[in-house]
């Protein structure tokens, strides 16, 4: 029994400490390190600005890559290379970005403002403007939060 248990325990230590060794953050400037997606997405919408940096991030079970540009934008790229955030810092994000319900309510109630930061997930986006106030819409497209 002592023996099952202390194999059972270095079962325990050994396999994860394993693992995690092989996880970690890799920083490259190779764009080919991103999947096909995240390239075609920075040539598309950045063709004009360098790539400063990428962050690859592997975990247990996902990978996320983060981009710095050389004009300070950042963005976020999921395992599949689909974008999960856009900040372009002090302009704005590319316009085909945002879905047109947010649009319209940022022309609607913040007419000289732009908006500088996207970021979505499952649960919907969230949008910032020029002034710092950001706003999160739900899947529905409806406003739920804002924030300043």
């Amino acid at each position: 029994m002592k023996k099952f248990l202390a194999l059972l325990f270095v079962a325990f230590v050994a396999i994860p400490s394993f693992s995690f060794a092989q996880m970690g953050d890799v920083i490259t400037q190779d764009i080919n390190q991103l999947p096909a997606a995240a390239r075609s997405f920075i040539g598309k919408y950045f063709a004009d600005v360098k790539v400063s940096y990428i962050k690859i991030d592997k975990e247990l079970l996902s990978t996320d890559y983060e981009v710095l540009l050389t004009d300070r934008t950042e963005i976020s790229f999921d395992g599949k290379g689909e974008w999960t955030e856009v900040d372009c810092k002090r302009i704005a994000v590319p316009a085909v970005l945002v879905p047109d319900y947010i649009v319209a309510y940022v022309k609607s109630s913040f007419p000289d403002q732009i908006i500088t930061k996207i970021e979505r997930n499952r649960w919907g986006t969230e949008v910032e403007l020029l002034n710092d106030i950001s706003f999160r819409f739900n899947k529905s497209g409806r406003m739920v939060e804002a924030d300043d």
